[in-house]
């Protein structure tokens, strides 16, 4: 069932149908635009010593070193989708986005001769290497965080946010290898899992500083209630035989794994918000600064664990166990019937009916807990002059049991000059140990805009997503105001003799 053209169209319908979801958070969190940005980590928002609020996404801890004393974040938009299953040939964000009104989509395998006008091909990935999706969006909603005297720092956020992947998908299921792989032949399948979750978040941040000899040290904390409204996933827990028959006919034996989804909005047009469930989050970041001048450092380094926690789906979800260990046989051909969200409830009890013999076997439960996408993130941020900086970060997904959605490994390199009324940074990255990106953000006063992966943009290429992203804010005006006795004047880092911590004698 998975890897024909016709699944492939269906799963991308899916995906399409639950990324709208998004509508539907922007009009909670009662933003005035609806534009959507895509972006991976959103590197040249949240790694600079301005970028106030928008760092504690990156670490809890971060606003400790901005200069000024507050920051407020009015709007924001970030999201990325990325895999390594199929992309389109020769084409990049902007040439897609100048053809939208009447873009058409072909297979490159089926195409005989030039591709007619508007047509854009796509073609499917041969490398052998196990298969990927991630998808990150997030919506920044209306958001604070300034500093009570020197070393104390707290902060009020809100969110939206679609987060779905699915890591190490076996090779066997690549679209060549499967089209090829030869009848009456079985192939293992491996576990592996999969989930994509949608939620709206509020949350409260609280850090403090604590000078040392060289510098000092922070510690960080956001504590986040979840609402969750819609969500899907797919467990693989053992090794099922897969075999290839003839007349599209697959049969599987020792079939055993898990399933479900949220179905409130399982309708084609008339997307309404509706909220299936509950949750809480934590975010726990520390960091050390070594000191050379008041107000700045030399080196600081960070490390955090995001996204701790989970989200129960109480109301309109269903679960699903297979657990078969004989043979029995699917024919494909009887689920391209099943092709629009109206029907998946039909899906699921046919799917069942085929695999367990009744109807309504499969169902196990009207409720489900998914995992946040939990994750470890380490820095190490250099000062070469009071503006000239570099940036080291490694992101790496961190299993916390249970299912939930998977983000891929990031490694970063970003240098960047940074100034109270602007800022450029130009990072270089490695996604998931695969694809080498280059991209680029600035600062120019309250507005940020910038892209992990600036080629996607512009150049034509292999398309397999693309990256943009921006935020609107205000901060604390070059006017010395000095909220709370905080820290920052507005005028930024003030170089001099570094300050030293004091020796008591007793």
């Amino acid at each position: 069932m998975f890897l024909n053209g016709k699944f492939f169209e269906m799963t991308c319908h899916y995906i399409a149908i639950y990324s709208n979801l998004m509508k539907t958070c922007l009009s909670l969190l009662c933003l005035f635009s609806c534009f959507l940005a895509t972006s991976q980590e959103r590197l040249g928002l949240g790694l600079e010593n301005y970028a106030g609020v928008s760092g504690l996404s990156v670490n809890p801890a971060a606003h400790l070193s901005n200069p000024l004393s507050w920051d407020v974040n009015l709007a924001g938009a970030g999201s990325f989708f990325d895999n390594n299953y199929y992309f389109i040939k020769n084409t990049s964000a902007l040439d897609l986005w100048k053809n939208r009104e009447d873009i058409e989509f072909d297979f490159a395998k089926d195409l005989k001769g030039p591709p007619p006008a508007n047509t854009y091909l796509i073609e499917f990935f041969d490398d052998g290497r196990q298969r990927y999706f991630t998808l990150d969006t997030k919506i920044a909603g209306p958001s604070f965080v300034f500093k009570i005297k020197e070393n104390h720092s707290v902060g009020f956020f809100t969110n939206a946010r679609i987060v779905g992947g699915a890591l190490k998908i076996p090779n066997e299921f690549s679209y060549y290898k499967y089209d090829l792989w030869p009848l009456n032949d079985p192939f293992n399948v491996s576990p592996f899992k999969g989930a994509i979750m949608a939620w709206t978040e509020m949350g409260l941040n609280y850090a403090i500083k604590i000078p040392d000899y060289s510098g000092y040290m922070g510690i960080g904390v956001s504590l986040k209630k979840l609402d969750g409204y819609e969500a899907a996933y797919a467990e693989n827990l053992g090794n099922w035989v897969h075999t290839k028959l003839p007349d599209d006919v697959i049969s599987l034996r020792s079939a055993n794994g898990k399933f479900g989804i949220t179905d409130s909005n399982l309708v084609e047009e008339g997307f309404a918000a509706q909220k299936n469930g509950s949750g809480f989050g934590i975010d726990i970041g520390f960091v050390k600064a070594v000191q050379e001048y008041e107000d700045g450092y030399k080196w600081k380094f960070g490390a955090a664990v995001l996204d701790i926690g989970s989200i129960q789906f109480t109301k309109n979800a269903q679960a699903h166990r297979v657990h078969n260990a004989s043979e029995f046989d699917l024919v494909l051909q009887d689920f391209e019937r099943f092709k629009n969200v109206e029907m998946v409830d039909s899906l699921f009890l046919f799917f069942s009916g085929e695999s367990l013999g009744s109807p309504t076997a499969s169902l196990v439960s009207n409720h489900f807990k998914l995992a946040l996408p939990t994750a470890i993130v380490l820095q190490a941020d250099y000062s070469f002059t009071k503006n000239l900086y570099v940036n080291g970060l490694f992101s790496h997904r961190l299993p916390m049991g249970g299912i939930g959605p998977q983000k891929a490994s990031l490694l970063a390199l970003t240098p960047r000059f940074e100034h109270r009324w602007f800022s450029a940074s130009l990072p270089v990255s490695l996604y998931n140990w695969q694809k080498v990106r280059i991209g680029f953000a600035a600062r120019l006063g309250f507005l940020v805009i910038g892209s992990d992966h600036l080629g996607s943009l512009f150049g034509q290429s292999d398309f397999t997503g693309t990256d943009l992203y921006f935020a609107l804010k205000i901060n604390q005006l070059n006017l010395h105001l000095n909220l709370f006795g905080g820290g920052g004047n507005g005028n930024g880092r003030k170089h001099g003799p570094r300050k030293k911590v004091k020796c008591y004698t007793f």
